[in-house]
């Protein structure tokens, strides 16, 4: 009985040994290691700039124009993510951002359906741009996207 005990006693301690909290416990050199491997890809950044573009455009349209400023500044914002996060991708999306938020803010800021449309069309063109220069260009964006997903809209079912 006694080494039964002391035989799960040492399986239960090679449990607990065998999940030690990395975070707290491990050399900088390894901490520093496993957070770069929990650092995701690019895709959950990119599916929320692709809500994100879909709002902007209907914020445009319903004049929403506030929202549709608040929804280039949170692209932008992403788009930095993605530059920290995956610095191969860094230079594409830099010159995203120098060739399509700059055209699209000004859209927006001319408060006018008219100069937002023709601005967006260039911002989805430098979108198209940066996936096709990163291996994606499978991944399209419409030029008038069909749906917007803030309930911020209150767009009709």
């Amino acid at each position: 009985m006694k080494t039964l005990i002391v035989v799960l006693l040492l399986l239960l301690f090679s449990v607990f040994t065998t999940y030690a909290d990395w975070r707290k416990d491990s050399q900088p050199s390894d901490q520093l290691a496993n957070l770069v491997k929990l650092v995701p890809g690019t895709s959950h950044w990119m599916f929320e700039i692709g809500e994100r573009y879909k709002n902007l455009y209907w914020a445009a349209k319903l004049d929403r124009w506030e929202f549709a400023q608040y929804q280039v500044e949170e692209i932008e914002k992403l788009i930095k993510v993605v530059q920290l996060a995956r610095p191969n991708r860094a230079e594409t999306a830099q010159e995203f951002v120098e060739t399509g938020l700059p055209v699209i803010s000004d859209g927006v800021a001319s408060k006018n359906w008219d100069v937002f449309k023709r601005a967006f069309v260039k911002l989805n063109q430098a979108c198209m741009t940066c996936h096709g220069k990163n291996d994606h260009a499978f991944i399209t964006l419409p030029v008038e996207p069909v749906t917007a997903s803030s309930p911020v809209l209150n767009l009709p079912d």
